[in-house]
């Protein structure tokens, strides 16, 4: 029996999964992300993690078909991250670093596409060969698969929709420097952003959103949920930028299933039905009968498809 790792390295969490190769996995775990987010900090720290582990287990390298790493940011199919702002990371190619500290086999891949490729294969989307995922955290992330692989794009920029612009009329700047972005609305932040516009424009209404003191996007869900018509509206136009960002993207992929992902996921129905209302609205009409399905791995999907991308190394060599 060969094993395997995998990695999802966040800003404050680097978490760890060792796998059977069937895909059965048998122990996760995780460490603080060193406080100096630099490669120079951070992978030394994962080294020493796997070799602890493989000690103790008393595995060896013969015993380990790879590791699968997911990362914050753009990275190519070669393993060269092209910046990762979140950590502080330039340009370096983390399978080659990481195997010279190790001596495994490393593959890499953005998060979002591990979290595709997890889907695809435990989750959700199950045996899909087409599928665009979007994960809507923090920032917005996607993937897209094509026939059953991964595309990535010449600088590991494939699938990173949340920068796509979807409101030229925007006046405030996105993080990456550019007006309108779908991350600007459909991020926890974006979701406050939008109702905090909405209620500024809609004069003395009664929402409840007006008497938070510090509105989240979590107080937004909550207040719709309870019939709140205003914070339905806030929703509303959120699930609007989403489904348009999705049907422009479907122009190109055409995937069979469309995952949302991330922590917004968490709010099922909320965020799900509305986003494939409006993209039905917006999409070119051979491209409108997909499904829309919502991530069911949860926090193990990046780590599922670390491994993943590992077994699909292997059988390619």
């Amino acid at each position: 029996m060969k094993y395997g790792f995998g990695i999802d390295i966040g800003s404050s969490t680097v978490r760890f999964a060792f796998f059977d190769e069937t895909g059965k996995l048998l122990h996760k775990w995780s460490i603080p992300t060193p406080s100096e987010y630099g490669s120079a900090q951070v992978l030394p720290g994962i080294a020493d993690e796997l070799e602890q582990y493989m000690n103790s287990n008393r595995l060896t390298e013969d015993d380990i078909l790879g590791v699968g790493v997911g990362i914050p940011g753009p990275v190519n199919s070669g393993g060269t991250v092209n910046r990762c702002v979140n950590m502080g990371w330039g340009v370096f190619n983390i399978d080659r670093n990481l195997s010279g500290l190790t001596g495994l086999k490393v593959v890499s891949s953005n998060i979002a596409n591990m979290a595709a490729l997890g889907e695809s294969w435990k989750g959700c989307c199950r045996g899909c060969k087409d599928v665009f995922y979007v994960a809507m955290n923090t920032g917005i992330g996607g993937a897209i698969i094509s026939n059953g692989h991964l595309v990535q794009g010449a600088h590991g920029g494939g699938g990173e929709v949340g920068h796509m612009i979807v409101n030229r009329q925007e006046t405030e700047s996105c993080t990456c420097g550019s007006k309108g972005c779908v991350e600007q609305y459909c991020s926890p932040f974006g979701i406050v952003r939008v109702a905090k516009r909405h209620l500024a424009s809609v004069g003395h209404t009664t929402s409840t959103l007006r008497f938070r003191r510090h509105l989240s996007h979590v107080d937004v869900f909550q207040a719709a949920a309870s019939g709140d018509k205003t914070a339905k509206e806030i929703l509303d136009k959120v699930c609007q930028y989403a489904g348009e960002m999705i049907a422009n993207v479907c122009c190109v992929t055409n995937p069979g299933t469309i995952v949302l992902g991330g922590e917004l996921c968490k709010y099922g129905p909320q965020i799900l039905d509305g986003t494939a209302r409006y993209f039905r609205k917006y999409a070119f009409h051979a491209n409108r009968e997909v499904r829309f399905e919502l991530a069911a791995l949860g926090e193990d999907a990046p780590l599922i498809g670390a491994f993943k991308l590992v077994l699909d190394s292997a059988a390619e060599e």
